[in-house]
């Protein structure tokens, strides 16, 4: 039953023959009728207004998007591999963290990153002051070591993930945002990263698997 069969109309009462209260009652159905358009009116518009908003409502969720990227990228990923070629496929060797760093990646639900990477055969005496020169796009490692946390967001259109850092181990990264392109299948998770350096274009394609 809609609430519209719920309101309370006004009572005609009959007009009594020879009182002349015929005018009386014509005027009461008039306004009775009148109500009723009005309520016809109101409702019609209350259903037509609801279409727009359910409509914007439906695009709003559209734009947001669904969680399931995330849900694939959240938890603790240990590094596997780590390559950096040319745009022509050649591959280049990585003075900074060498052929086969060792690391972790983390994502957590609340949106925030923690990334450490450190090359395999790094010397045991540290000098800060080595560090590899800068790239676009990308963090620099100190002493064959690479770290950074802070934030990071998902532009599911072009299936990239943002990190944007807080805090890192080079100064001079802190407040960059790092753009990754990334696929995730079963338990491996493949972040490609296209840098400018001195030698030219390069990608830097970086395969992770997770623990947790």
């Amino acid at each position: 039953m809609s609430w519209l069969s719920k309101v309370e109309y006004p009572t005609l009462m009959p007009a009594r023959v020879g009182q002349g209260h015929g005018s009386e009652a014509e005027t009461l159905m008039e306004k009775n009728m009148r109500h009723r358009a009005i309520l016809v009116v109101l409702v019609t518009a209350s259903v037509v207004t609801s279409v727009p908003a359910q409509q914007s409502n439906a695009d709003a969720t559209v734009e947001r998007g669904s969680p399931h990227l995330q849900s694939q990228l959240v938890g603790t990923w240990r590094l596997i591999s780590r390559v950096v070629t040319t745009e022509d496929g050649t591959v280049v060797r990585d003075p900074g963290l060498g052929a086969a760093p060792t690391g972790y990646l983390m994502y957590d639900s609340s949106g925030h990153i923690a990334v450490q990477i450190m090359k395999s055969d790094r010397p045991s005496v540290i000098d800060c002051s080595i560090s590899t020169p800068a790239v676009s796009n990308n963090s620099r490692s100190v002493n064959g070591y690479d770290a950074y946390f802070g934030t990071y967001t998902i532009d599911e259109a072009h299936h990239t993930v943002t990190h944007h850092l807080e805090g890192a181990l080079a100064a001079a990264d802190v407040g960059k945002s790092l753009v990754r392109h990334f696929q995730v299948s079963a338990d491996k998770l493949a972040i490609i990263v296209h840098t400018s350096s001195p030698q030219g274009e390069q990608i830097r394609t970086v395969n992770w698997e997770r623990v947790h």
